[in-house]
């Protein structure tokens, strides 16, 4: 029974002693292998997040240059519309307000008749990006 109670106290203290050698470790030491294992984590989060904003700059490059496309694409619908209102002998001596947004035309001002109102719009509707027109003309009272 004294050998029992030798053997239990010696693996106690044998314990007590390994348990506080591990304990011994301050806040913040780390091994190696963490040092190791932390550096690939941020290696790869900092990968990920080059490759996000890479993805995010390429989109809105894109999107820029669309809606820079865009805008000379409405001018040029506007412009190619008043030219042919300017030639048009019916429709040249109108006021007719041309905005473009997107290709879609939008007329504004005032007409001389609901004829003239009418072909305002067919010849809107002529001229290449065009993908709605919008006539808010009025005709004038005489």
């Amino acid at each position: 029974m004294k050998a029992l109670t030798k053997i239990t106290s010696v693996i106690a203290v044998s314990t007590m002693v390994l348990l506080g050698a591990g304990c011994d470790r301050k806040e913040g030491d780390t091994t190696a292998g963490e040092k190791v294992d932390n550096a690939i984590a941020t290696t790869k989060q900092e990968t990920n997040d080059a490759a996000n904003n890479t993805a995010n700059a390429v989109d809105n490059a894109g999107n820029a240059t669309a809606n820079a496309g865009q805008a000379i694409d409405d001018a040029a619908i506007t412009t190619a519309l008043k030219g042919k209102y300017v030639i048009d002998s019916d429709l040249k001596a109108i006021d007719i307000n041309v905005d473009t947004m997107n290709g879609v035309v939008t007329l504004t001002g005032a007409a001389p008749s609901p004829a003239a109102v009418e072909k305002a719009t067919t010849v809107a509707r002529t001229v290449d990006g065009v993908k709605d027109v919008k006539n808010q003309l009025t005709v004038k009272a005489n």
